[in-house]
């Protein structure tokens, strides 16, 4: 089985709306969108995620409400490891991929609570331009609920 490894993580607040995260970020990305902002996670390099997910969940759980994978998706059966790992401590899922099909997600859908998909292209922007492609997903029981692009888009103010 071909384990994930990563590149460091942050705890954050936008990747995943109303939640606090710790964004893990996945490295040997597949995908390769042009001008990523984190094309050096396309590298295989890091610690393996399995090695060190029961001491960063020790450390953070308290202050976390979710964990995000950023990536993962070119090894499922790891990815679904760790988000039984994670899911077993009582914490919210996501998973941040560039696919463009919900359908790769299939087996882990019972274990996420959001997924985003879409690779970036620069034209259209990221989840934060009302022109993008990418999709962010609430997942529940195992299925796609709803679309939540909009809880991204900047909203503009009149003067």
């Amino acid at each position: 089985m071909q384990k994930l490894k990563y590149a460091g993580y942050d705890i954050v607040f936008q990747e995943v709306p109303g939640e606090i995260s710790l964004a893990i970020n996945i490295t040997n990305c597949p995908y390769h969108c042009s001008e990523c902002h984190s094309s050096y996670l396309a590298n295989d390099f890091g610690d393996f995620v399995d090695d060190d997910i029961d001491k960063l969940l020790d450390k953070h759980s308290s202050l976390i409400t979710c964990v995000c994978f950023m990536g993962g998706d070119q090894a499922m059966d790891d990815l679904k490891f760790l988000l039984e790992k994670v899911k077993a401590q009582g914490l919210k899922t996501c998973v941040y991929s560039g696919a463009e099909d919900v359908s790769i997600f299939k087996t882990i859908l019972h274990l996420l609570d959001y997924l985003k998909i879409g690779p970036y292209i620069k034209t259209l922007g990221g989840l934060d331009s009302s022109t993008t492609n990418q999709k962010f997903f609430r997942v529940a029981n195992g299925e796609i609920c709803d679309l939540m692009n909009d809880r991204f888009v900047k909203k503009t103010h009149p003067n």
